[in-house]
């Protein structure tokens, strides 16, 4: 025993007394606030690069991977970290940058609040990367709600996202588990295998539920990685590959086609293939003939539900 801690080895402890009591953060109210704190862990642990994936499933059951590049967790500790009080960070806690006076990070009970707030949590991995999974029941834990009617989904993950890009020095990915698992190819934190099917086991070992279907698309290079997470909500360009380029021109001249409504859906079955191709979904569509052009405009967006 030294002072409040309790060694628990391989660098980990458990608060004991008033000072576990002094860094008891504040208890869960949101599922932002729970992603919050899985990201923060990531950081802690000296990743460069953090990777959420996440799904909606029976429009009520969120689920959260978060995979990180960091220095891991004990094999012997991936249960004992979901304890009360343990910590790694018992001697160094880590402070709000933009807060000093917030309760500072390392306190060892974040994760013992969100296994008690989450339907399931889960250690995947260890190391190589550190994957951990988490299931909320939205009807108990709620999300924030989004001020906007341009998006179809109602969570504020997203956002939450944005705003710790802002404060933080790895740099954040998100997207569907597919997109997530195209990306970790493309940026090697996962080795490519033999087969689709050992892509998908390899999937499954770091929490991302994939069907062989969908390991086929991303071990072919079918599904397109995602762009890192910037504050302004852009994503960046992914490395290694061609950006897309519109088509564009200036009108004015020339014949009008006239669409009509068989015309129209015929073009809305396409652009809705193409999308899910990509695993997005397509929104609003509108087409408009002018003299020697036609004026496509669609919006795209990623589903909050899972699908084949």
């Amino acid at each position: 025993m030294v002072g409040p801690y309790r060694d628990l080895g391989s660098g980990f402890a458990r608060l004991t007394g008033l000072e576990g009591a002094r860094r008891n953060p504040s208890r869960l109210r949101y599922v932002e606030d729970a992603l919050v704190e899985l990201l923060r862990n990531a950081r802690d642990a000296g990743a460069s690069s953090i990777y959420v994936a996440w799904t909606l499933k029976s429009r009520r059951y969120r689920v959260l991977t978060v995979i990180d590049d960091g220095g891991g967790i004990p094999e012997t500790h991936k249960d004992l970290i979901f304890e009360p009080g343990v910590t790694s960070r018992h001697l160094r806690p880590l402070s709000d940058p933009h807060d000093p006076n917030l309760t500072p990070h390392g306190a060892g009970l974040s994760l013992y609040h969100i296994k008690n707030a989450a339907v399931s949590v889960e250690i995947t991995s260890t190391s190589s990367p550190t994957a951990i999974r988490v299931s909320f029941d939205t009807e108990a834990v709620p999300e924030r709600t989004l001020q906007s009617s341009s998006r179809p989904s109602r969570s504020n993950l997203q956002a939450t996202l944005q705003h710790f890009a802002g404060e933080t020095s790895p740099t954040l990915y998100h997207g569907s588990p597919a997109r997530i698992l195209a990306s970790l190819l493309h940026n090697h934190i996962i080795r490519q295998r033999a087969s689709a099917s050992g892509l998908r086991e390899v999937a499954g070992e770091l929490g991302l539920d994939v069907s062989l279907r969908t390991a086929q698309r991303v071990w072919r290079g079918d599904v397109e990685p995602v762009g890192a997470v910037s504050v302004g909500g852009e994503r960046a360009p992914v490395k290694g590959r061609e950006p897309r380029r519109g088509v564009g021109g200036e009108g004015g001249e020339g014949p009008l086609l006239a669409l009509g409504d068989e015309e129209k859906g015929g073009i809305a079955d396409i652009l809705r293939r193409a999308a899910r191709a990509s695993y997005l979904e397509l929104g609003d569509l509108e087409l408009e003939s002018r003299h020697g052009e036609i004026s496509l405009r669609a919006r795209v967006y990623e589903p909050e539900e899972d699908y084949e």
